[in-house]
């Protein structure tokens, strides 16, 4: 059996940590359970799920106009992130899922090299799955 240096373990748990952060807990471990206890926060209470999805500039642009196909032509083109999360906010609710998006662009400036980072909360899966389809595939699908 080949050693693993103790160095390593740290990375290991905080990568399982990322991994199963929007899944829902199966048990708290007994400190676990003492931890909840002394916040005051109930065990049994639904975590917030968060999701990051990141898009480069031909992605935005597919979504973009999956947008606006949905949200009709009357939508502004959400060009800034303030108009890309009302309109994400939309068609969020239009697809029936109670969450909320938060969009930023980085880096802040015009004319460089840019991802737009969208941070959707509490958000349905299969919400989250048409929006990425949408920035693959530029249309929402059903």
């Amino acid at each position: 059996m080949e050693h693993v240096p103790n160095s390593m373990w740290p990375t290991l748990e905080r990568t399982r940590r990322r991994i199963l952060r929007g899944l829902p807990p199966r048990g708290l471990p007994p400190r676990g359970r003492a931890a909840h206890a002394a916040s005051g926060v109930a065990p049994d209470a639904a975590p917030s799920i968060e999701l990051v999805v990141a898009l480069g500039r031909p992605e935005l642009d597919r979504l973009v106009l999956a947008l606006q196909a949905m949200l009709g032509p009357e939508t502004t083109r959400p060009d800034t992130p303030a108009r890309l999360e009302a309109a994400l906010a939309a068609a969020i609710e239009q697809l029936g899922s109670p969450g909320r998006p938060k969009v930023e662009r980085r880096p802040h400036a015009l004319y460089t090299p840019e991802a737009w980072q969208l941070r959707l909360t509490d958000v349905d899966p299969a919400v989250v799955e048409a929006i990425r389809r949408a920035s693959r595939d530029g249309v929402f699908g059903t």
